[in-house]
């Protein structure tokens, strides 16, 4: 088979190819990505066109691509799977992979980023194929399942920080929040679309189902905020409690037993979602808040796993 190998370029469809091939290899997500999503991110991040390789057949016909993203934020470059329908050759995969590690060392990023590659635990051929490549794992990411009526009935006695619902007049800071935070870089395609986030639904469903945001501050200063969430998660048949987003500032750590003893609290006192545990998603950075909610005896299970290049 001919395969035709090419960069990004904009106003070329290949935003089309891209979640065609995405969303057939993921059809658990709860909807699937469109091409004008992808357009808006590529056009916001300003991407480099050589981070999005395509291979398509002679005929233009869509075989499979791969993607490296950087996170200046957390001075990182992830390095995504060659995902790849069905008729795919897996040598093509191979090669999408290799020649964009090669690329990616190259550039002036690779000098102070670290090169990651992430996958959910559950998707053993991507872990397969990862560890074919002699990659090796830097860490790991836990979901914590906390009993919230037993949290309930903890306080804190840390007087640096305090803590109270949060309402439509705090949509600003909720956003400043986010934005400094940088987690949800890319989520977002506008301040208006953080706006109205908060405003269209964290807090409207909040006001409508007790499952308000929490906001702690330190000094008068908003420093974390999360707010509780009954969902379905991907490959789930049942719905979860989560944390619907959950954003602080570096070095307030410690701000995570308030938020989650106010959960907890708020929760049980509109009967929202205790019938279930509260499922929190524990990343590599998230070392304070572990230790946090191993005081309530979590069941703890692997969600997913990062690998890098060997030093």
């Amino acid at each position: 088979m001919k395969v035709n190998y090419r960069d990004w370029e904009p106003n070329q469809g290949l935003e089309e190819i891209q979640v065609k091939i995405y969303n057939e290899n993921n059809p658990d997500i709860p909807q699937p990505v469109t091409a004008q999503q992808v357009i808006e991110r590529f056009e916001r991040e300003k991407i480099d066109p050589k981070t999005v390789r395509y291979a398509l057949t002679e005929d233009g016909k869509p075989l499979a691509y791969i993607q490296a993203r950087d996170y200046p934020n957390v001075e990182e470059t992830h390095l995504g799977f060659p995902w790849a329908l069905p008729e795919c050759p897996e040598e093509v995969q191979e090669r999408l992979f290799e020649e964009m590690l090669d690329y990616i060392k190259t550039r002036k990023e690779a000098k102070k980023y670290d090169i990651l590659m992430n996958t959910a635990i559950e998707r053993k051929e991507i872990v397969d194929f990862f560890k074919k490549k002699g990659l090796v794992e830097k860490s790991k990411s836990y979901r914590y399942d906390v009993d919230l009526n037993e949290v309930s009935k903890t306080d804190y006695t840390d007087t640096a920080f305090s803590a109270r619902l949060a309402t439509v007049d705090d949509v600003d800071l909720l956003v400043k929040l986010v934005k400094t935070d940088g987690r949800y870089e890319g989520q977002f395609q506008s301040d208006e679309d953080i706006v109205n986030y908060f405003k269209d639904r964290v807090i409207k469903d909040g006001e409508e189902k007790g499952n308000k945001a929490i906001l702690i501050f330190k000094d008068e200063s908003l420093v974390m905020a999360a707010a509780p969430l009954l969902l379905k998660l991907p490959g789930e048949e049942e719905e979860s409690l989560i944390l619907r987003f959950h954003s602080y500032l570096p070095e307030n750590e410690q701000a995570h037993k308030p938020l989650i003893i106010d959960i907890a609290k708020q929760c049980v006192a509109a009967s929202y979602g205790t019938e279930k545990p509260l499922s929190v998603f524990i990343g590599p950075r998230d070392t304070e808040f572990a230790t946090i909610l191993k005081a309530y005896n979590p069941s703890k299970k692997v969600t997913g796993i990062a690998f890098g290049l060997e030093e």
